[in-house]
């Protein structure tokens, strides 16, 4: 016959065990960690002003404009109304491999078409499909001029765009 003291420490062991393993088991499947990626479906457009600008360097400042809205062609979405802005995130299409972008400013209306490369690829089952945006090339734009400073869009990056003027 065995102890009943023994009894309850190997009964109370194997309780704590069993809290133990189901807690380490919703620790390792927490779908958040498994679902993340950098990758981004909105272009990040900064606007600067050409303060100085010679052949061997230029001096650039952050240019803020009032914008009165900014639109995307061929949807009835109004991403930013009346606003001042320096900086601005917009989301682009991923249905198509490019977006129209519409902005009325203070200086004026001006477009903005981007080309892009969308890749669709399935994380895992409980995820769901990731959109990887990449190669980002400007086409038509009514700016004075602008720089593609990264082609991928990715969460880290501050800036993908930069509009001069």
């Amino acid at each position: 016959m065995e102890c009943p003291i023994r009894k309850r420490v190997r009964s109370r062991v194997v309780n704590k065990l069993a809290i133990l393993f189901t807690f380490i088991g919703i620790i390792t499947c927490d779908p958040n960690e498994l679902c993340f990626t950098d990758n981004d479906t909105r272009v990040k457009i900064s606007f600067k002003r050409i303060i100085y600008s010679n052949t061997d360097s230029s001096f650039l400042e952050n240019d803020t404009l009032i914008f009165s809205r900014i639109t995307a062609l061929g949807t009835d979405s109004i991403f930013v109304e009346s606003d001042t802005l320096s900086t601005v995130v917009l989301p682009v299409n991923t249905g198509v491999n490019f977006t129209v972008f519409l902005f009325d400013s203070n200086q004026g209306s001006d477009t903005l078409e981007l080309s892009y490369k969308t890749i669709s690829r399935l994380i895992s089952v409980e995820c769901g499909p990731e959109q990887i945006i990449e190669d980002l090339e400007a086409g038509v734009f009514t700016f004075d001029s602008l720089g593609i400073l990264n082609t991928a869009l990715l969460e880290q990056v501050i800036t993908n765009v930069e509009v001069y003027r």
